[in-house]
């Protein structure tokens, strides 16, 4: 595809362009054994504007739910992604997902340096990463569903470039933290599930209360699941070995 269209909105490609960019997508996804590049989705048709899968929306509401705008309540945030669902917000909703796009972006540059830089720790049995304050986009990653697909899309892509160590991290969990609050000196922590699980089931929720008890950390349990959570950063490392010894 020429670079000049690349650029553009896809409503502004050529029209030609247009019609062969699902079968360029299939055998790039065949080529690069990318199962699931191409996913079924709904479609909403409104009028002659673009059509606009599902998957869009969840996107845009998750960026608008998400910014790393720090200035922004997130009342504020809340009520951007539940008005994007409105035919009547569409600016609302170009907005959602012309975000969700520098995200995935921003995604794709974190994890790639994250490997360069050798930033994957493995700890026995579990793997851990760090995101360093002052990394780039580092505030996108305050966020729980950000971290969470920053850890899963990490976890992948480490196993499969892992040589000869492919198949023992096949079976490692991985617990990702990123800088929550400057001020407080709080980290955000996830634990998520390896990469063989058939189903995903993470037992962070009950190993993470667990060390928080045996080590004095400052934990606290404030999101629905329990396996995410924020952790004052002075406490991250003996939190880290106290997993370790509940996980050996």
């Amino acid at each position: 595809m020429p670079l000049l269209q690349s650029k553009q909105l896809y409503s502004s490609m050529d029209l030609s362009i247009r019609k062969e960019l699902p079968g360029m997508l299939s055998k790039m996804a065949t080529d690069h054994q990318l199962d699931a590049l191409i996913m079924p989705s709904f479609t909403l048709v409104h009028g002659y504007r673009t059509k606009v899968q599902a998957a869009d929306y969840v996107y845009a509401m998750l960026a608008l739910l998400e910014t790393p705008m720090q200035d922004k309540k997130p009342s504020d945030c809340f009520l951007d992604a539940a008005y994007c669902l409105s035919r009547q917000n569409k600016n609302l909703l170009s907005e959602g997902i012309q975000s969700a796009k520098k995200f995935l972006s921003s995604l794709f540059k974190t994890v790639q340096s994250i490997l360069d830089m050798k930033q994957v720790n493995n700890a026995g049995p579990f793997l851990y990463m760090f995101v360093q304050e002052g990394t780039v986009d580092y505030k996108y990653y305050s966020k729980p569903h950000a971290l969470s697909l920053l850890a899963m899309f990490t976890l992948k892509a480490y196993v499969a470039s892992s040589i000869g160590s492919r198949t023992r991290n096949l079976s490692k969990p991985l617990v990702a933290s990123a800088p929550l609050d400057a001020l407080a000196e709080t980290c955000l922590m996830i634990g998520i599930p390896p990469v063989s699980e058939v189903i995903p089931r993470s037992f962070f929720g009950k190993a993470f209360e667990q060390a928080a008890d045996k080590t004095g950390s400052r934990v606290r349990f404030d999101y629905f699941d329990s396996s995410i959570v924020s952790i004052h950063k002075a406490d991250r490392h003996k939190f880290i070995d106290a997993l370790y010894s509940l996980l050996m």
